[in-house]
């Protein structure tokens, strides 16, 4: 009877190893293809437009953004969490590609569609709104003191109108 019962406890311990073997390979398989959606960007795809009211649509690099001034900023989320992040002066770029005098707001749109307007004139006085680089490639827009439908992940395109 005890050869039996440790006949049988040693095929249900191989039984559940072998399930515990097959269930962790199948949820490899889903982290993968998730990891798979996050889109990594390589800087020298990244690429960031500006368009609208500017002398000239102009759009830059990841690489040619990593290669100019960079400044560091305290980006305050929704639940008081701090990051630092670091980017390229918001207002350096727009002087840089001459946005008319008779443009009054911002277009932020994100790589996913997403579109957020925020007001020119409020930029310009922010001294501390930049575009930061991403951990995984692309750009975010990082907007102290405005709304956080304002900071935008993913940002492609800047339009002025």
């Amino acid at each position: 009877m005890k050869n039996r019962t440790w006949t049988i406890l040693t095929a249900l311990l191989v039984l559940t190893l072998l399930l515990v073997g097959c269930t962790a390979a199948e949820s490899e398989e889903p982290a993968a293809a998730e990891a798979e959606t996050v889109e990594d960007v390589s800087a020298d795809v990244a690429t960031l437009t500006f368009t609208g009211m500017v002398d000239a649509e102009t759009t830059y690099s990841e690489t040619q953004l990593r290669g100019m001034e960079t400044m560091d900023v305290e980006d305050v989320n929704s639940d008081g969490e701090t990051t630092i992040r670091t980017g390229v002066s918001l207002n350096m770029l727009l002087d840089e590609v001459g946005v008319s005098a008779d443009a009054t707001t911002l277009v932020l749109v994100a790589d996913d569609g997403y579109e957020a307007s925020v007001d020119l004139a409020e930029i310009q006085a922010c001294d501390e709104c930049i575009i930061a680089f991403r951990n995984n490639g692309g750009f975010r827009s990082t907007l102290p003191g405005f709304p956080s439908s304002a900071q935008v992940k993913g940002v492609i395109e800047i339009r002025a109108e």
